[in-house]
């Protein structure tokens, strides 16, 4: 007997848990934005959309009976486009200035992303992320930090900051200099070294950041959109139909 695709067997497990909601108005599909975040969410060879977000959010979107359209955003311009409108749609901390007065936030923990502060074994480590003043950090290009940005960004600190595109590369420059400091979350960190130990390589828990749904003001029907998935999201956690 052949075993469905797992996709399949999610899709008919959201079927008999999600009463079927009517679709909100025609041409008007909900725009979720991502920025490459691997492995949450990140755009594959082929160009699709991945990522185990991208794929809980699907399957929340189906039971909803919302028409989801998946875009990729160089991560600067995510948090304004949903701010303006342009995109509907976010996962992730509700913390960007840009979000402040224009986005509706669900209550639901969708997912928790520890952040961590990397330094090498020369370099004195850090417990507290207001002791990076004075000090070297590498950063990702676009990522607010749950809110450590402007920490960061302002002169009164003395931050130096570099920026990169990637763990990957936020790596490479972490093993080129030094003392200096490297802000990198979890995953994508044990990614980058991709079954490698660095003995070297020190790493200290800054924080936990709680992922959410945020939906655009200016989305269209954005209330009922956000307690349509804030809906679904329950029914099917309840059930055990999600990670």
């Amino acid at each position: 007997m052949r075993v469905p695709p797992i996709r399949v067997m999610v899709g008919l497990l959201v079927a008999l848990l999600v009463p079927p909601l009517p679709v909100l108005a025609a041409n008007q599909p909900v725009l979720l934005g991502y920025a490459e975040f691997l492995p949450f969410t990140y755009t594959d060879s082929e160009g699709r959309p991945q990522g185990s977000l991208i794929e809980m959010v699907r399957t929340v979107a189906a039971g909803a009976g919302l028409d989801l359209e998946t875009r990729a955003v160089p991560a600067p311009s995510l948090y304004p486009a949903i701010a303006d409108g342009s995109l509907h749609l976010f996962m992730g901390l509700t913390t960007p200035p840009e979000f402040q007065g224009t986005t509706l936030v669900g209550e639901s923990v969708i997912a928790r992303i520890e952040l961590d502060v990397y330094a090498m074994d020369e370099t004195p480590p850090v417990q507290h992320m207001e002791e990076l003043a004075g000090r070297t950090v590498i950063v990702h290009a676009g990522y607010s930090y749950a809110g450590w940005r402007p920490f960061l960004e302002n002169p009164a600190n003395r931050v130096t900051l570099i920026s990169v595109d990637s763990a990957e590369q936020g790596l490479s420059a972490l093993r080129n200099r030094r003392d200096t400091f490297l802000l990198e979350y979890t995953l994508p960190m044990k990614l980058a070294l991709a079954g490698r130990t660095l003995p070297n390589l020190k790493a200290t828990p800054m924080s936990v950041v709680e992922a959410h749904f945020v939906v655009s003001k200016k989305a269209p029907d954005a209330a009922d959109v956000l307690a349509r998935l804030e809906h679904s999201f329950q029914r099917l956690r309840s059930a055990g139909a999600l990670p």
